[in-house]
């Protein structure tokens, strides 16, 4: 049977909360009312062994294939060889502190995306600070051409939003970004492909974490991100 979804999982250790939250986001999977036409497509670079053995047990029953990557510490590596694996007509990124609000996500984005003439699609989203106990900070997803000119400007929102059409998708992660990679890609995206879809309804909430990655990137190396990303695009200040 051919997987309608699949759900690109990038995994770490998350300073120990790896299991954790990725306990949280399958069991959000598993509720999806397309659950039995998804694979969940899970790329590794944590040290150690507690990821691969919980996606063993696979407590949820999902279809999970699992991937160990041997090149650490680069996140758009691991995404990339997630894209590679995907084999479902649509591919839907997750960040694994991110989790699922509504039941019908999946199959919503399935049935808009391969419906319409365009490539990719972006959900709208909203924060938790609190693992779920509380929401705030809806974000729906628009463009706009500032994005890569100065910090705050990303009205796109993060990784979790995205899903594309996976025949003839030959975009993919840029390996010399980290913290504007969401943005990178939403470049290329509509360079290559043209604007998205935009959908209103809210699929998926996104943790605010003061131990993410993100926390630790150094404003220089930001700056630097910025330079190299407005030089890619083409973008004068």
């Amino acid at each position: 049977m051919e997987v309608k979804v699949s759900v690109i999982i990038p995994t770490y250790e998350y300073n120990g909360k790896g299991v954790y939250y990725l306990s949280h986001l399958l069991r959000t999977i598993s509720e999806q009312t397309i659950r039995d036409d998804v694979e969940v497509v899970i790329t590794d670079q944590s040290e150690d062994s507690l990821i691969r053995e919980f996606c063993m047990d696979n407590v949820f029953d999902l279809k999970i294939r699992y991937k160990n990557n041997i090149v650490k510490a680069n996140v758009a590596h691991n995404k990339n060889l997630g894209m590679e694996i995907a084999t479902g007509e649509v591919v839907k990124f997750m960040y694994m502190d991110d989790f699922f609000v509504s039941p019908t996500a999946l199959e919503e984005t399935y049935d808009t995306l391969m419906s319409s003439k365009k490539m990719w699609l972006v959900c709208s989203t909203n924060h938790t600070r609190d693992n779920g106990k509380t929401f705030d900070t809806v974000i729906h997803p628009q463009w706009n051409d500032n994005m890569l000119k100065r910090r705050g400007c990303n009205t796109m929102s993060g990784v979790s939003v995205i899903s594309y059409k996976n025949r003839d998708m030959d975009v993919r992660w840029d390996m010399s970004t980290c913290m504007l990679m969401d943005v990178d890609f939403y470049y290329q995206m509509r360079e290559k492909y043209g604007d998205c879809v935009y959908l209103k309804n809210i699929h998926v909430a996104q943790r605010v974490n003061n131990d993410a990655l993100s926390s630790v990137i150094s404003d220089d190396l930001v700056q630097d991100e910025f330079r190299y990303c407005r030089e890619k695009h083409g973008i004068l200040l």
